[in-house]
């Protein structure tokens, strides 16, 4: 019988963990949807670290050096405890780690790292993204409790299972519509824009490059300046180490 020896990393990616990553262990692994998983890691090395809604997390999901960006939901420095939420979309390192993650598992991460610059969150807020900004809506959605909660606009591959995911985080999408009704999408979107984009709304754009480069040149049209336009592409189709 033949067996194949575990991967021994190599100095450089040895050297790189020890001096860049955060030792965290696995917590509790939550499904709440068919794709999607509810992670929870916990660890002293997150103790007293400086976090912000829209701040990410890079999580070593294979090695060397493969990581994939989350956007924590919650972040208790405190504790030494944060949560992610992460969508097992396809086949790749990130989508495999989401699947085979158990609770008791090492787990290191690097960050968390500024990513989205939201400033002070006062409202009204539309946030406009996909099935990797449920955890930014959440995180945001929290940290303006009391207030006008953001409305939510989501293109999404399954209305049904992004909405049971939206519902377990507790986040209620003002709109819901699939990336492949395009016709349907734009004019959706086209149409939120309008009742917002006089009022003094900020808007945050994530998610899909294509889809932000849409959304900002319909706000364009209709008047808004740039400075009520937040975004950061998370993804673009072919292309990896977005965050």
């Amino acid at each position: 019988m033949h067996f194949t020896e575990p991967r021994r990393p190599g100095l450089l990616e040895r050297t790189f963990d020890r001096l860049l990553l955060r030792n965290t262990w696995v917590a509790a692994v939550e499904p709440v949807a068919q794709r999607f998983r509810r992670i929870t890691l916990e660890g002293e090395a997150l103790q007293g670290v400086a976090w912000a809604p829209g701040h990410k997390l890079q999580v070593k999901v294979a090695g060397p050096f493969t990581a994939r960006t989350f956007t924590p939901i919650v972040f208790d420095a405190e504790r030494g405890r944060t949560r992610i939420l992460g969508h097992a979309h396809g086949a790749g390192p990130g989508s495999d780690w989401l699947r085979r993650v158990r609770v008791g598992d090492a787990c290191q991460v690097f960050g968390p790292h500024r990513s989205l610059a939201l400033g002070d969150l006062t409202g009204p807020v539309v946030l406009h993204g996909d099935e990797t900004s449920f955890g930014l809506a959440a995180a945001v959605g929290a940290a303006m409790a009391g207030k006008a909660l953001p409305r939510c606009v989501f293109e999404v591959e399954s209305r049904t299972e992004s909405a049971q995911a939206l519902q377990a985080l507790g986040v209620v999408p003002a709109l819901l519509v699939e990336r492949s009704d395009e016709a349907g999408r734009l004019q959706a979107i086209g149409g939120l824009w309008s009742q917002c984009s006089g009022d003094g709304t900020r808007f945050v754009l994530t998610g899909r490059a294509q889809s932000i480069q849409q959304a900002r040149q319909a706000l364009k049209a209709r008047g808004v300046p740039a400075s009520r336009i937040v975004s950061k592409a998370y993804w673009a189709p072919g292309k990896t180490g977005m965050d």
